[in-house]
């Protein structure tokens, strides 16, 4: 059986394609093919060394805001993504610095920390075009955690975090939340993103995409600082995602290259 959330995520797919057909002399179609490479602020983990995927399914309305005009430089689009994101480090080096194990855990310094969080993403995005070479974009994006695993000093951490809906709570209520615990996700993600592509070949472009989380999405308390033992801390947490990413264009007309004619030999002037 299918829960809500499945059925929401089919009935979005199913609306993408039913536009698609419907109105295929209006809509542009994306398939896209990418991956990410990203990093959680608030984690004590520095660095993109996360490495994920980002591909999925798009649609784009061209339009202009004149009216009679031919030349549609704007187009709002949504697509429908399997988005990884998440924060990775091979070994920790120097001191003892295992951040979040408390201080009765002996921690080994050369096992790695890894968190991957596997979203279903929704983009809406603005976009105008300059001159169809290149195409700059804004937009918000609705992320559903679906899958979460994190690794740290060579244990799976998923007895100690919970998941939950966090949107930027208060200090008060964070103490609350982390009641029992030391690490909470939240089960929804709103991001910003901001993004450029250019052509590579006609309906082949490539893309490149900044996604940065709006509202938290986890929480964790800290026992140690540069491997120090200190007073437990908290630090919200966000998605930090820089994106490289394939993209073909469904239903949009080829580029024509007008080729210069060749002059031919007796034809050229010499200058002596």
């Amino acid at each position: 059986m299918f829960s809500k959330r499945n059925k929401f995520f089919l009935l979005v797919f199913f609306v993408f394609f039913s536009l698609h057909c419907s109105f295929s002399q209006v809509f542009k179609g994306e398939i896209i093919a990418g991956g990410n490479v990203t990093q959680v602020d608030g984690d004590e983990v520095y660095g993109y060394r996360k490495v994920g995927v980002n591909a999925g399914l798009g649609v784009m309305f061209p339009f202009n805001f004149k009216k009679g005009s031919n030349e549609k430089r704007w187009a709002v689009s949504m697509e429908m993504l399997f988005n990884q994101k998440g924060s990775y480090l091979k070994n920790y080096t120097g001191i003892n610095f295992c951040d979040t194990c408390p201080p009765e855990i002996q921690c080994n310094p050369m096992i790695k920390y890894k968190v991957r969080m596997n979203y279903v993403s929704i983009p809406l995005l603005l976009h105008y075009n300059d001159k169809d070479a290149w195409i700059f974009a804004i937009g918000l994006s609705y992320n559903r955690l679906a899958k979460i695993k994190e690794i740290e000093n060579g244990i799976d951490n998923k007895d100690i975090y919970s998941i939950s809906t966090i949107i930027n709570p208060s200090k008060k209520n964070t103490e609350k939340m982390l009641k029992g615990r030391d690490a909470l996700f939240a089960k929804d993600e709103l991001s910003v993103l901001v993004d450029v592509r250019f052509r590579i070949w006609q309906q082949l472009k490539m893309e490149f995409r900044f996604e940065y989380s709006i509202f938290p999405v986890g929480l964790r308390r800290f026992h140690l600082a540069d491997g120090v033992e200190v007073d437990p801390y908290i630090r919200k947490q966000y998605n930090n995602v820089l994106s490289l990413r394939l993209i073909y264009m469904l239903n949009e007309p080829k580029v024509i290259i007008e080729k210069k004619p060749k002059v031919k030999p007796e034809n050229k002037i010499y200058y002596y």
